[in-house]
């Protein structure tokens, strides 16, 4: 057998009888949990009946709450840890930072000094402890970060200390959990990896969003302004009866400037259009005056659309071209709004046209409005787009938010909202790592 199987294969594997070490019912297995976190990991092995003998956690207050729900204190940068202090351990478990590799982030990959890097310190550990079984997660990026040369790091690394390697990409509600939340999940075997079979998706329907939404009382209410705002994108949604998966952008109901190369026009040319909410550009003097009237999102520093919003912007125009007396008056309160309320994006049941029946999330590229039976992926990077419960005009509470992550059986988590989402957005889901451990140690 290679010692790297592709993640793209699909076949099963027959069972092969485990070392003695591992099949007798009085080991108890120990894991150590690098970038712990809430603990993901930790739930999914104990659970396994594993013990967790080492944990590291950058965070201060993440070490605490880990320590409160645990037991067991985590040491502090993994990157000033002694190999060698770390006890002997069957299994190394590392849900590495992946800020520099997820579509939210950097993206520089091992490039990133902070982060990047870490995965060399995951290697350090394995070469002095030899784990018979290793396994990571993290946001699928990293395997086509810097076309690819980042996962071949991790390949040859793990092939070069005597592993075989595989991984495959789940998503929470492939197990029967109301989110889509990819992620790539490694697993590294000295033993080899003929006894191991990945866990098959979509053996049980996936729960209603609404199941996991009780009466926690520990909820924030929406604001005010929030509520505002999406009664008047109400108001357009009951008016024009159109919905597209397209973004419709508040700001270019009356504009018409060119979608074109602007640095290519000149000051008088400019002048002959209009601008965001139709602002006329004939009176510009310069172009920061012309730039100013201009949305936001337009004439970066190559002074060119973006192609990624050309199709939003003209069905945009389309839809004002259609409703221009309504639309002219609708604008108006969103003229001095934040940018990204002044997008809108439809994901929801096109049958039942109501903002409040659906998962809304305040994003910075705008209102989504989502499907009710599914949440929004939680982000780490943006605590503020915790989802909103339409038909309760609240937020998602953070026990709810962590059923998502098959964690609401922890008794303790942040105190403040937003560092509290902030950790669940960086969490592994227990349920996925526990079906993955449950094939591959055993």
């Amino acid at each position: 057998m290679d010692d790297f199987k592709s993640g793209s294969e699909n076949e099963s594997y027959g069972s092969l009888a485990m070392p003695t070490s591992f099949a007798s019912p009085k080991k108890i297995l120990r894991f150590a949990d690098l970038f712990s976190g809430l603990g993901g990991f930790h739930v999914a092995l104990e659970k396994q009946g594993m013990q967790c003998i080492f944990a590291s956690e950058l965070d201060g207050e993440l070490r605490d709450i880990y320590e409160r729900n645990f037991g067991l204190r985590p040491e502090g940068d993994i990157r000033k840890v002694n190999e060698l202090d770390i006890p002997p351990h069957d299994v190394l478990c590392a849900g590495f930072p992946c800020q520099p590799f997820s579509s939210a982030g950097k993206k520089k990959g091992a490039a990133c000094p902070a982060s990047g890097k870490l995965i060399d310190d995951v290697f350090r550990i394995v070469r002095a402890h030899k784990p018979s079984f290793v396994m990571l997660e993290n946001v699928p990026e990293i395997l086509t970060i810097q076309n690819g040369e980042f996962w071949d790091h991790i390949k040859r690394t793990f092939i070069k200390l005597g592993y075989t390697i595989d991984y495959r990409i789940y998503s929470p509600h492939e197990f029967g959990i109301p989110q889509k939340r990819e992620r790539v999940f490694v697993v590294a075997s000295q033993v080899g990896l003929d006894h191991f079979s990945w866990p098959v998706i979509n053996l049980h329907p996936v729960k209603k969003l609404s199941d996991l939404i009780g009466n926690d009382t520990e909820t924030r209410p929406l604001e005010k302004e929030k509520i505002k705002v999406l009664k008047r994108w109400q108001a357009l949604i009951t008016e024009v009866k159109t919905f597209s998966h397209k973004t419709t952008l508040a700001a270019e109901f009356g504009a018409d400037y060119p979608l074109t190369d602007l640095k290519r026009m000149t000051l008088k040319e400019m002048r002959l259009f209009r601008g965001a909410f139709g602002a006329s550009l004939s009176e510009c003097k310069t172009w920061a005056e012309v730039m100013s009237k201009l949305p936001h999102y337009v004439g970066g520093k190559d002074g060119k659309t973006p192609e990624w919003l050309k199709q939003s912007i003209i069905h945009s125009r389309q839809l004002y071209e259609q409703h221009v007396d309504f639309l002219d008056v609708w604008k108006t309160d969103f003229i001095d709004s934040h940018n990204s309320w002044q997008k809108m994006e439809w994901r929801g049941n096109r049958q039942v046209p109501s903002i409040w029946k659906h998962t809304i999330q305040f994003r910075a590229s705008g209102i989504r409005i989502s499907k009710p039976d599914y949440a929004p992926s939680l982000v780490a990077m943006t605590p503020t787009q915790t989802p909103i419960i339409g038909a309760k005009r609240r937020y998602m509470s953070v026990r709810e938010a962590a059923a998502l992550q098959s964690l609401d059986g922890l008794k303790h988590f942040p105190k403040f909202n937003g560092m509290a989402f902030k950790a669940l957005g960086n969490a592994v889901n227990a349920h996925i790592v526990g079906e993955i451990a449950n094939q591959l140690i055993r």
